[in-house]
């Protein structure tokens, strides 16, 4: 079953009948919610078979005088238009070749063909970094509170643009970006900066929130979709569902949803494998890789979360 808080409950729920939910998610125990039925979701392969629209590499100005490489996919059409920080995970932006990955194009277009701005920051290549997925958590030289200071940057970069709507910011993140994210919402609570635009909604696919859960972290008040897998072994879901269930009980509008038999990166097309090269795991390493059915339904669910925190304000 899913969970959902009570915000944003009616437009979850309207992703998937209830009977494939039941087949394909699994969360922790509590009460349930019911699911209405719906369409079926728009088959991912559409979106990836489109057109990959035209990125602009710029410069962003970053926190202590560092300059961020980013990516920048203005929305078309005249006027201001809500916008998407998308923030990379461990393994950077890049695929082999120096090319922008897969999963971000694919991301990118998908969010750009709905209408949305989309800025991709590269944390780590901007600071001379390839990848920290091979790097113990120990022995990192940089870290998610560090990357938190560029995404709020970035965000504020965002809010100037004249073709984004500063009311309608959205942030995204995989993996340690994911967990960048929560580091952002949490920053943002216990150290606000004035004049920092709104954030209009916050989507995560499974991130480490072990450090969070365990300090018992609260996190600005922002409707947040988490998405996770029950068997992922590099960041285990158990950690996020008690933080979600703790902050859903402070009344704080959290959707949760965790796929069956999905592994971290069940979004991505590959198939599953076993990772030795990454340390941060069980030993004999993590396992890494797509689920259909969940990439289906979780990319339907992210679709539908961006149209409810992202449309149009009401005129008076």
């Amino acid at each position: 079953m899913r969970y959902t808080a009570p915000n944003l409950r009616h437009q979850i729920a309207r992703l998937l009948a209830l009977g494939a939910a039941c087949a394909q998610v699994a969360c922790a125990s509590g009460p349930q919610r019911p699911a209405a039925m719906v369409p079926a979701p728009t088959p991912v392969a559409a979106t990836a078979a489109a057109p990959s629209p035209q990125f602009e590499r710029i410069s962003v100005p970053g926190p202590a005088g560092v300059t961020l490489t980013a990516y920048w996919l203005p929305a078309a059409g005249e006027g201001a238009h809500p916008a998407v920080l998308a923030l990379h995970g461990c393994g950077g932006l890049y695929a082999k070749g120096g090319a922008l990955s897969q999963r971000f194009r694919e991301a990118a277009a998908r969010l750009h063909a709905q209408g949305y701005a989309v800025l991709l920051p590269d944390s780590f290549g901007s600071r001379g970094l390839h990848q920290v997925c091979q790097t113990r958590y120990a022995e990192r030289s940089m870290h998610v509170a560090e990357r938190a200071h560029d995404a709020r940057a970035a965000l504020a970069w965002l809010a100037a643009q004249p073709q984004v709507d500063a009311q309608r910011l959205g942030l995204l993140g995989w993996s340690n970006g994911a967990s960048t994210v929560l580091a952002v919402l949490e920053q943002r609570r216990v150290q606000p900066a004035p004049g920092e635009p709104p954030i209009a909604g916050a989507a995560v696919f499974y991130p480490g929130c072990g450090p969070l859960e365990r300090r018992q972290a609260t996190l600005e008040r922002v409707p947040l979709l988490m998405q996770l897998g029950a068997l992922d072994d590099w960041t285990p879901p158990q950690p996020c569902i008690a933080l979600a269930q703790r902050l859903q009980a402070q009344g704080a509008d959290v959707s949760l949803h965790v796929y069956a038999g999905s592994y971290h990166g069940f979004d991505g097309a590959g198939p599953v494998r076993l990772r030795t090269d990454v340390p941060n795991g069980p030993a004999g390493g993590v396992h890494q890789g797509g689920n259909p059915e969940a990439r289906v339904q979780s990319l339907a669910a992210l679709d539908m979360f961006w149209s409810g925190v992202l449309r149009p304000r009401e005129r008076p």
